[in-house]
């Protein structure tokens, strides 16, 4: 009987897809970021690529540039008035919050992408701040169930880049490389 060979590499961590929690959402609730876990059953980002085609008289096949993004970060959860986040995006809903008053600060970290070895003291990620519109779509509950909001949180013009330390919650603009970024070359 011939003997299996098994490729190692298979097995090898750097493998492993990511589990959902090692991207961490905050809002921006009465001037500090809150986050988005306990009861949100899902959050999830759709960039919203929008293109334009144009085929050339020389071509069979026409050629698409990339023009613009419209990002929608759809969500689901449960209406748990201690969690501030969510209470908040009810309450939008709830009081019909348009303008300005349906808007607020939306932070998504990379916790797979520290910059630097994460502390007691200073838990540094690579992140994205958005300006978010919050759309409401439903409250919802049969006798019984647990009431549900869901939603879709519209990016407001573009993100701006940076890093966010999830001990102080607070977001740095600017660009910073992560784990599995290249290197930042500073030019001197």
């Amino acid at each position: 009987m011939k003997k299996k060979i098994f490729d190692l590499q298979l097995f090898d961590e750097s493998r492993a897809a990511l589990l959902r929690n090692a991207i961490a959402d905050y809002a921006e609730i009465d001037g500090t970021y809150e986050l988005m876990g306990t009861g949100f059953t899902t959050l999830d980002e759709s960039p919203g690529a929008q293109t334009d085609s144009e085929t050339y008289v020389n071509e069979v096949t026409a050629s698409t540039d990339i023009t613009g993004y419209e990002t929608e970060f759809s969500y689901e959860s449960r209406l748990i008035p201690s969690q501030k986040a969510i209470y908040k995006l009810w309450k939008m809903g709830r009081d019909h919050a348009t303008g300005d008053e349906a808007q607020l600060k939306y932070v998504r970290v990379e916790l797979f992408n520290p910059i630097g070895t994460p502390s007691e003291t200073s838990a540094e990620y690579t992140a994205r701040q958005f300006t978010v519109a919050n759309e409401v779509s439903d409250n919802s509950g049969a006798g019984g169930e647990k009431i549900s909001v869901s939603g879709t949180l519209h990016a407001v013009g573009d993100p701006i880049q940076g890093k966010f330390d999830t001990v102080s919650k607070k977001f740095t603009a600017g660009t910073f490389a992560g784990k599995y970024d290249a290197p930042v070359v500073s030019g001197d």
